[in-house]
C-alpha cells in the first residue's frame, strides 16, 4: 500500500463538476484510494460548501455553465478563509491557453480528461503535503513571534528596573561622597566608609555583568538583579 493510501482517510477531497456521471466516476475512484470524498454540481454550490466546510483538496472542473471553473477559482483565491486551499483544475481541453489561464487564476495544478488516476493521486499527495508543511511553518513562525514579544516585554521590564537601580546608585554615590568628605577620620566612621566602599565595589561588579548582557541583547541573570538590590539595601542601611 502506498504512503498516500495509508494517510488518505484524513484527506478530504471536494469534487466540483456539473455532470453527474463525472462526479460519480471520480468519487468511486477516489474512494477506492481511501479518500473522503464529497461533491457538488455547480460553482455556486461549491462556494456555499466552502463557507462552512474546508476540504484538503478541491478538484475543480474547468467547463461549467453559469459559473465556470476560472470564476470559481477567482472567488476562492479572493477569500482569506479559502485562499490557501489547494485546487487542481480538471479540464477536457489540453490546449496550453487553458492551462495558462488556470494557473494564472491561482490553480495549484491541473489534470486533463480522461483522468489518469495514478497521476492525480501523486499530485494530490504532493499538494496536500505542501499545504501541511506550510501550515507547520506558519505555526512555528507564530510561536517564534510570540516568544519575541514576551522577550521584548521582559527586556522592557528589566530596562525599567535597571533605570531605577541606576537612579538609586547615583543617589548612593552622592551620599558616599558626602560621607567621605565629612568622615575622613578613623574609627567607626572610617570603618563605615570602608564597608560602603566594599559594597559599591560589589555593586559595580554586578552592574558590569548586567550591562554586558543587555548590550549583547541577552537576558540578564535574575540572580544578579536580586543581588544588586540586596547590596543597595545594605548600603542604605549602613549609612542610616
Amino acid at each position: 500500500m502506498s504512503e498516500i493510501s495509508q494517510s488518505a482517510p484524513s484527506i478530504e477531497v471536494l469534487i466540483v463538476d456539473d455532470i453527474d456521471a463525472n462526479r460519480a466516476v471520480m468519487t468511486r475512484r477516489l474512494e477506492m484510494m481511501a479518500y473522503r470524498v464529497s461533491s457538488v454540481g455547480s460553482g455556486a454550490e461549491a462556494l456555499k460548501r466552502l463557507s462552512h466546510s474546508k476540504p484538503d483538496m478541491i478538484l475543480l472542473d474547468y467547463m461549467m455553465p453559469q459559473m465556470n471553473g476560472i470564476e470559481v477559482l477567482h472567488h476562492i483565491r479572493s477569500n482569506p478563509e479559502t485562499e490557501s486551499l489547494p485546487v487542481i483544475m480538471v479540464t477536457a481541453r489540453a490546449e496550453s491557453e487553458a492551462t495558462v489561464e488556470a494557473l494564472r487564476a491561482g490553480a495549484d495544478d491541473f489534470v486533463t480528461k480522461p483522468i489518469d488516476y495514478e497521476v492525480l493521486k501523486a499530485r494530490i499527495e504532493s499538494h496536500v503535503s505542501r499545504k501541511c508543511d506550510t501550515a507547520d511553518l506558519k505555526n512555528e513562525n507564530e510561536a517564534l513571534d510570540e516568544q519575541a514579544i514576551i522577550r521584548s516585554l521582559m527586556v522592557a521590564d528589566l530596562e525599567q528596573d535597571l533605570k531605577l537601580e541606576i537612579e538609586k546608585r547615583i543617589e548612593l554615590e552622592s551620599k558616599l561622597a558626602a560621607i567621605l568628605s565629612g568622615h575622613a577620620t578613623s574609627g567607626s566612621g572610617g570603618q563605615n566608609t570602608h564597608y560602603l566602599n566594599e559594597l559599591f565595589c560589589e555593586i559595580e561588579s554586578k552592574y558590569a555583568k548586567i550591562f554586558s548582557s543587555v548590550s549583547q541583547n541577552k537576558m540578564p541573570a535574575l540572580l544578579d538583579m536580586v543581588e544588586v538590590r540586596k547590596l543597595i539595601r545594605k548600603a542604605i542601611d549602613a549609612q542610616n
